[in-house]
């Protein structure tokens, strides 16, 4: 699984309807994206109240754009 539905999700459907991998299961009263996800994004793209969010493989380093001390000299 590469993504997840957040608390902000509103049950609005779009991203069970254009999900290409029928990723995105409906329970009553929220959804889930389930490990037949291929990362395309399309959810995540489509989403009107930016409720799904990428998950981070374990050892990315969170902090590889953060600019050091050193981006920042001129000499």
């Amino acid at each position: 699984m590469t993504a997840f539905i957040t608390k902000n999700c509103i049950i609005c459907g779009t991203c069970w309807d254009l999900c290409p991998k029928h990723a995105v299961v409906e329970f009553e009263d929220y959804y889930k994206i389930t490990n037949d996800c291929d990362d395309c994004g399309k959810c995540i793209e489509a989403c009107p109240n930016f409720a799904i969010a990428k998950t981070v493989a374990i050892g990315t380093r969170l902090d590889s754009h953060i600019p050091t001390e050193t981006d920042d000299d001129d000499s």
